[in-house]
């Protein structure tokens, strides 16, 4: 019965989402989208990606023929004991247009909160940062980029 009750409790916590790694171990959302979409629309579609006001606050936004790229930051709002406070996360988000579709690229995550310990790639846990404030910054950061790509999506798409 114990061993039962055991079984039933892992089974019923939730499952951890893990952030995507390419080749080199760092995290980067990537993915190659097919639309039946005229190019020029997808380029201009691009373009305009990164002038919508949302949850990213585009620091510097540069477009090079048919590639378009943002760095910018997302602010993650951390709980632990009694205290909250935010950490800015920086990102690289890269749209390469293609033929029929395009391809975005999401990478150069870091802690960027100057003059403090949140200072650091997300693919590296510092020592002087709890293992709880770390992780609840990798699953909040999880979440926010999972809803910008879907965000994009729909944009690239013709949703909006």
């Amino acid at each position: 019965m114990q061993y039962l009750f055991i079984f039933l409790l892992i089974m019923s916590t939730g499952a951890m989402a893990q952030l995507p790694r390419n080749e080199l171990d760092h995290f980067e959302y990537t993915q190659e989208i097919t639309l039946t979409t005229p190019d020029s629309i997808l380029v201009q579609r691009a373009r305009t990606f990164f002038r919508q006001p949302f949850i990213v606050h585009w620091d510097s936004v540069a477009f090079v023929d048919a590639v378009h790229t943002g760095k910018g930051h997302i602010m993650v709002r951390i709980h632990h004991w009694l205290k909250g406070f935010t950490i800015p996360v920086a990102l690289k988000l890269e749209i390469d247009v293609k033929k029929n579709g395009y391809r975005y690229s999401v990478r150069h995550l870091e802690a960027d909160k100057k003059d403090s310990r949140y200072l650091f790639p997300l693919e590296q846990k510092p020592p002087a940062v709890n293992a709880i404030v770390y992780e609840q910054l990798l699953q909040k950061t999880h979440r926010y980029v999972g809803a910008v790509i879907s965000l994009l999506k729909r944009y690239m798409g013709g949703e909006f």
